[in-house]
């Protein structure tokens, strides 16, 4: 029979270890990372686009 340990919830008993937690942090900084770049990228393709419309919309008024 396992050992109570007087923690509840369901997480294992390796999620106490320092392991665990560097491997945690580690995943958070690498999200963190994910969305700065997706969202830099995500400004870029706006910026592009607008900067085409505003192209496109020159050009026709000129016509």
């Amino acid at each position: 029979m396992a050992e109570l340990t007087g923690m509840a919830g369901f997480t294992s008993p390796i999620a106490d270890k320092s392991f665990a937690k560097r491997r945690r942090a580690g995943v958070e900084l690498f999200a963190t990372l994910a969305l700065a770049v997706s969202l830099l990228v995500a400004a870029t393709a706006v910026s592009i686009g607008m900067a085409r419309a505003q192209a496109l919309h020159a050009v026709i008024v000129r016509l």
